[in-house]
């Protein structure tokens, strides 16, 4: 026990409970035992320091989540039999066993109500939450339900949950309830919106003839020619003759193509291509997440991802968390003709995969859209030209993007904290410019290999409203798991010219 005893270390106070609800700043020695045992040992041992006493028996194992480079342990904080939401405490520890970091949002003793019984029923409660979306009924469909408490600053309140699909506009809302008297405590709209216009081919025709002029004329796209296009193999399918595989489904796509002979052979005038495009690059990413050392009993999706390949008219493309389902637009060039706006998507579903609901704060929104243009990037850098490497879209912005060559956003911009919008009317998409250069910038730094590893690697100890500077501390942990500290200096000098801290 006195081993997993804290004596120095560094702690973030929470703002409402007067405890801390980030320790870190320090590595114990091994402990022994299963991951699940030694984190219960270290919050026995130091209960006090977390703010935990009176509690600990409160605290029921939810998951353990093993990354390449550490070992993630997660107590959920139940009370009267119902869940505290988002009051959870999370033990970090590396390979070795070594706890490094805690992060404590459980509800203190002393602030914990007296039994309270529900007065508002479950199905007044989806009535409440859909008339505050000033919706009708048939215009909505309701994901599920979950009676909670809630934290509302330093008090707990009962609270039934409602997740909520918006069919037009299309939103995804989590509405929380007030038990007793019905009022609309809290809703957020939840769905990782994207703007985007094409995907195409490996990863779209401009790259793939290293040149966009001659895809434009008169201010609208050309259709590709046949030296766009790239034959590839299609992987892991189950051998229905349609796009189901062991990674990937489009199951969701409204008149699916079937081929019994699995030659998916279509140009991008045909609708068939746009879900041959989703089916290959998500699974393909995928099977790269998994050279990475998340496979196994370490691997983020455990199910097939289902993409519905053309969804919407509208030109957008999203993740919608509550379905875990991308969906792409067919406005302007059909975004499921773009590969790295399939990325981009698919690196919300990543997201959300490691850390369920992420992005529901607006520095949190931000690096979902900083962290999907990186990934897209990233995943294709090697197939540009150098003065493509920070682009983002070029096939989807041919006929509307700026710059040479047009793109919808890129990676390589001179932005720093200091330039972040806090705005209510803030666009998560330009605020995300600034995270997703950091990460350019550690890449440019590191390489790919190191790069990638330790951005995916640092989503395990993040939470859906996370800040930049808990990222960049979360990035500098991943470092020290999985290469020993080896880039620690260069990442501080990276997030300190952008602003972005303190770190440590």
């Amino acid at each position: 026990m006195a081993l997993l005893r804290l004596r120095a270390y560094k702690a973030v106070p929470g703002q409402y409970y007067g405890t801390p609800k980030e320790v870190w700043g320090f590595r114990l020695k091994p402990g022994r035992g299963r991951p699940a045992a030694i984190a219960r040992a270290f919050i026995a041992a130091n209960a006090s320091t977390l703010g935990l006493d009176g509690i600990r028996r409160r605290l029921r194992l939810s998951r353990i989540i093993q990354s390449a480079g550490a070992r993630h342990v997660i107590f959920q904080q139940r009370h009267d039999g119902l869940r505290v939401h988002r009051a959870y405490v999370t033990v970090h520890m590396d390979r070795r066993n070594r706890v490094y970091m805690a992060k404590n949002r459980a509800v203190p003793s002393h602030l914990l109500p007296e039994k309270t019984r529900y007065k508002v029923t479950t199905r007044r409660a989806i009535r409440r939450a859909i008339r505050s979306l000033s919706a009708r009924t048939t215009d909505t469909k309701v994901l599920g339900t979950e009676r909670m408490w809630l934290p509302v600053e330093d008090t707990l309140r009962p609270a039934v949950r409602v997740r909520v699909q918006r069919l037009e506009p299309r939103e995804e809302w989590l509405i929380y309830v007030d038990g007793l008297n019905g009022k609309i405590l809290s809703k957020y709209d939840n769905l990782a919106l994207a703007t985007g216009r094409a995907r195409v081919f490996d990863p779209n025709p401009v790259i793939a003839l290293g040149d966009w002029k001659p895809l434009v004329k008169n201010g609208r796209q050309r259709r590709p020619p046949p030296a766009a296009y790239a034959r590839v193999r299609l992987g892991g399918l189950e051998g229905t003759g349609y796009l189901d595989g062991r990674r990937v489904t489009t199951r969701p796509t409204k008149r699916r193509v079937r081929r019994t002979d699995h030659r998916f052979l279509f140009t991008s005038i045909q609708p068939g291509f746009d879900e041959v495009m989703v089916y290959y690059h998500v699974d393909r990413a995928i099977r790269y997440l998994e050279t990475l050392g998340y496979r196994g009993r370490r691997a983020i999706f455990t199910a097939p991802v289902p993409i519905d390949a053309h969804g919407t008219p509208d030109d957008n493309s999203w993740y919608s968390p509550g379905l875990r389902r991308l969906t792409f637009g067919t406005g302007g060039v059909d975004d499921a003709e773009d590969a790295e706006i399939i990325l981009h998507e698919f690196g919300h579903a990543l997201q959300d995969a490691i850390c369920p609901d992420f992005g529901q704060s607006d520095e949190a929104a931000a690096m979902g859209e900083g962290f999907g243009d990186y990934f897209a990037a990233s995943f294709f850098a090697g197939k540009k030209p150098a003065r493509y490497r920070p682009t983002v879209g070029t096939w989807d912005a041919i006929a509307g993007g700026d710059g040479d060559p047009p793109c919808l956003r890129r990676t390589d911009e001179a932005l720093t904290f200091e330039g972040f919008d806090h705005s209510p009317e803030a666009d998560e998409h330009e605020n995300g410019k600034i995270w997703s250069a950091t990460l350019w910038e550690i890449w440019l730094a590191l390489g790919r290999a190191v790069a990638d590893r330790i951005v995916v690697e640092s989503h395990f100890q993040l939470d859906g409203f996370t800040r930049f500077a808990r990222g960049a501390r979360a990035i500098i942990d991943a470092d020290r798991n999985l290469f020993a500290g080896r880039h620690v200096a260069a990442l501080r000098d990276i997030f300190r010219r952008r602003g972005i801290g303190p770190v440590e």
